[in-house]
């Protein structure tokens, strides 16, 4: 049975990448300059992304499986993709992220 907390998870990432989507195809439409939307957009995109970011720093030292396997990914394709003014490019709580899961690895081991 998968837990809430996973579902959670799970359907956070995918209302970020549709959003990421829809703003990559509007992006590509032939706009030259920001519009008050495509800033709304952003400032949503990245509302959304720190909520993830938390959700998944909330469930150290384990983790969570989609954290582990997802996280980075989605940060970096994000990050890559003009976004750079993200926090989650700039704060370190992604690498963060991952250095704790590997600490607590190496101690369970």
């Amino acid at each position: 049975m998968i837990s809430s907390k996973k579902i959670l998870v799970i359907v956070l990432m995918a209302v970020l990448a549709s959003s990421v989507l829809a703003g990559t195809s509007s992006l590509f439409s032939g706009r030259r300059s920001p519009s008050p939307s495509s800033n709304t957009q952003q400032v949503d995109i990245n509302t959304q992304l720190n909520n993830i970011v938390d959700f998944c720093m909330q469930s150290l030292p384990n983790g969570i499986p989609e954290c582990d396997n997802q996280l980075r990914d989605l940060v970096n394709s994000l990050c890559n993709d003009n976004r750079e003014n993200l926090d989650a490019c700039n704060d370190g709580r992604v690498n963060q992220y991952y250095n704790v899961r590997a600490e607590a690895a190496a101690e369970s081991q």
